[in-house]
Order: C-alpha cells, then structure tokens, then sequence
C-alpha cells in the first residue's frame, strides 16, 4: 500500500480515492490550460519569493503553500520545481514592471 497520497490529504482514509485526487490534479494541471493556470496561481501567491502586492502578507503566505502543495502533489523533479521558481520570478518582474508603468502614466494627470 503506497501511504504518500496520505501526505497531502490525511482524511482521505482510502487509498484509491487519495489516489484518483492524485491523478485529477495531474490531470488538471498537466495540460497547457492547466499550466497557464498554474503560471497565474504562482504569480499572484508570489511562489517567486516576493510577496505579491495587495494584502495581509499572512493571505500571501496561504496562497504560498496553497501553490506549494499544488507543486507538490503534481511530483514534478527537482529540475520542474526550479523551472517553475524561475517562471515564477520572472511573471512576477513583468508583474512589478506593468504596475510601474501603469503608475507612471497614471502620475501624468
């Protein structure tokens, strides 16, 4: 009997049904709207390391660890999860970028 799934959701007691939410966030989160998603999910929980701005920094820490677990249970390698940190800083240095220049253009008036 394989106790990881028990990891990610201790109240699920059988197996196979740990198993087939398992299964369902790969599937989700496998295609390419899934990983659009998964982009967006990780930019706005600030996964890159910055917190995000807009909000208490405790909500950011939630949805930091929300897309930790998200992360965690597709069982991407070491080499994906670094992928994702990269994608992650960079969405959130174009983000910084937008919110700079919209700031900008908006001081004009």
């Amino acid at each position: 009997m394989n106790l990881f799934p028990f990891v990610f959701w201790p109240h699920i007691k059988n197996p196979i049904k740990a198993m087939g939410l398992m299964r369902k966030y790969r599937r989700v989160f496998g295609g390419e709207d899934g990983k659009a998603v998964l982009k967006d999910i990780l930019l706005q929980a600030g996964y890159g390391g910055v917190t995000p701005h807009g909000g208490p920094v405790e909500r950011n820490e939630g949805k930091r660890e929300l897309a930790a677990h998200i992360l965690l249970v597709l069982g991407l390698t070491e080499d994906e999860m670094a992928a994702y940190q990269k994608e992650a800083n960079r969405l959130q240095t174009e983000f910084n970028q937008a919110q700079m220049e919209l700031t900008d253009d908006r001081s004009g008036y």
